[in-house]
């Protein structure tokens, strides 16, 4: 799903649609200036309760794009082109070249808005699409380095809040003002974003703006957990500066209903992705409001429909919907952190679940129904076999088909899924964990008492053990990791995982796949990876294998 920018901006502000309604445009603004203050955090590494960089950065995103809607703008995407055209609009440059620029010669001396505007309709079809590639169109325009003075951007966004404000102050006599302004403070949210990602790449560490915005936009408010926001208001203030800018002209909201429509849909769509991208699914606010209902409910008719043949499972289920109505709490308090059981819960349980009775409790509870893809089992296979061809014989495609034949055949299969990654590198396994999570985590190839090995610039890159479960620690949902390469257990000291398993000695491909057909034949008929390890020994020994190849480490929490 590729949402444009003003996706995003229609959602939001059709989230916050009837709270803005009782707002003030100063009152959003105040909003707005709040929460900006916390992108402070980046340049003076002050640790805040319950707030990081990533948060500051999607809050301020999620009140700009109210503040917007606030003062009429119909497409955040022509204001914002309309004065960045893929260049800086002074120097008219990308990268923008300081001494031919404002701040060596002056405004007056470089600006041109003809040329800016010519700029800006030659440029139109190539404007950037998601929020990810409006932030690679400011860094190419204005570059950032971890070597450059600290608090240059908190700096230039503090002066831009406050032109800002007096923007806001004047709107009714000068509107352009507010539109130039609010392109600026923008962009500098943009450059913020940037060198916290040149930050996270020293770190080895990957920066996703737009996952992080969506995990916490995910189609409804995530502080009280409406469709459309209920949370209490903010007393209206605010005061500033008054700045000249280069006057835009841009359309206004012509048609409320229709653009309420376009959030509307949107939101849609973005909920419904939260299902299909767990990543996402980590805000939502299982604690409170329309969520807490639905899940509540769905243990209750869980529990009713398991109580015959599933009756431990059945009453798990009626202590997690206790413990639901419980735990609920009131808009704007703190979420309580009870997500990973919720779901461990639930997931097991829906997967046992007779599929009438499934499609009967998604056609009853529709928000339930966009979301029951968080309930699938999620099998990650990562495939890598850096000795090239002329290596023993690895039949890792023949690994991947059999795992995904074994799926096919089981009863919960719907409910399964599993996504790959082939001839892997360290790099392209990061961004997979950091965009996606897993219950089973499934590694084919070769391995030693040293680690995986992967592929490298070279040839062969090895994993180190240890560097792999520090990999693996934002896999909250992970159950169970699977080394189908040989003698990886020699190097394994510790579980990285609630389930580690790997085969002790050397082990040839008939062998690796015969524990592969077991484990996933366990899997796909709802077991879970404790008992497919069990099966999996079983099916070794039935062929006539070592069943002691294999072992496994649980990790004691």
């Amino acid at each position: 799903m590729k949402l444009r920018l003003d996706d995003l901006y229609r959602m939001t502000s059709f989230i916050y649609h009837d709270a803005n309604m009782g707002r003030s445009r100063e009152a959003t603004l105040l909003h707005f200036v709040e929460v900006c203050g916390m992108l402070t955090l980046l340049d003076r590494k002050k640790k805040r309760d319950r707030v990081d960089f990533p948060g500051a950065l999607c809050k301020a995103l999620g009140w700009y794009f109210p503040l917007l809607a606030k003062m009429g703008v119909e497409s955040v995407e022509r204001l914002l082109f309309t004065k960045y055209p893929k260049v800086c609009p002074y120097c008219r440059k990308a990268p923008h070249v300081e001494q031919q620029c404002k701040l060596v010669k002056g405004t007056d001396g470089v600006l041109s808005h003809e040329q800016v505007r010519e700029l800006t309709e030659a440029n139109w079809e190539s404007r950037p699409t998601g929020l990810n590639d409006w932030q690679q169109m400011f860094d190419a325009i204005y570059p950032r380095s971890l070597n450059a003075a600290g608090g240059f951007s908190t700096i230039a966004l503090l002066e831009e809040l406050g032109e800002l404000a007096e923007a806001v102050r004047v709107f009714d006599r000068y509107p352009h003002y507010f539109y130039g302004e609010a392109a600026d403070v923008f962009s500098y949210l943009m450059g913020l974003a940037n060198e916290y990602a040149l930050q996270c790449s020293e770190r080895e560490e990957t920066f996703n703006y737009e996952l992080e915005f969506l995990s916490r936009y995910p189609g409804l408010c995530i502080a009280c957990g409406a469709r459309v926001c209920i949370c209490p208001t903010v007393p209206p203030a605010t005061v500033g500066r008054m700045a000249k800018e280069m006057p835009l002209s841009v359309s206004r909201i012509s048609d409320a209903d229709s653009f309420d429509a376009a959030g509307r849909e949107t939101a849609e769509k973005v909920l419904e992705s939260v299902g299909r991208i767990p990543a996402l699914a980590k805000h939502l606010p299982y604690d409170r409001g329309d969520m807490n209902s639905v899940l509540t409910q769905l243990s209750f008719r869980l529990a009713h429909a398991l109580e015959a043949d599933h009756k431990e499972t059945a009453d798990r289920l009626l202590a997690l919907a206790i413990e639901l109505g419980r735990e609920k709490r009131q808009s704007g308090t703190v979420a309580h952190p009870i997500t990973v059981h919720v779901l461990d819960v639930l997931k097991e349980a829906w997967l046992k679940a007779d599929p009438v009775v499934q499609q009967s409790i998604e056609s009853e509870q529709p928000v339930l129904g966009k979301l029951t893809h968080i309930l699938e089992t999620r099998i990650l296979v990562v495939t890598a076999n850096p000795r090239g061809q002329n290596d023993q014989a690895i039949r890792l495609d023949k690994e991947i088909s059999t795992i995904r034949q074994r799926v096919r055949l089981g009863t919960v299969r719907d409910r399964i899924h599993i996504e790959t990654v082939t001839a892997a590198t360290v790099d392209s396994l990061r961004l997979e964990l950091l965009s996606n999570s897993y219950d089973i985590i499934h590694f084919a190839g070769h391995a030693d008492a040293d680690g995986l090995e992967l592929l490298g610039e070279n040839g062969v890159h090895n994993l180190p053990f240890d560097a792999f479960g520090k990999m693996l620690a934002g896999q909250e949902s992970l159950k169970c990791v699977v080394i189908n390469a040989c003698s990886a257990m020699q190097g394994i000291n510790t579980a990285f995982a609630p389930l580690v398993i790997a085969m002790i000695d050397d082990i040839d491909d008939d062998e690796a796949l015969v524990f592969a057909k077991g484990f996933y034949d366990a899997v796909a008929a709802g077991q879970t990876p404790e008992k497919a390890y069990d099966i999996s020994v079983t099916a070794l020994e039935s062929e006539g294998f070592d069943p002691n190849l294999v072992a496994k480490i649980v990790r004691k929490d």
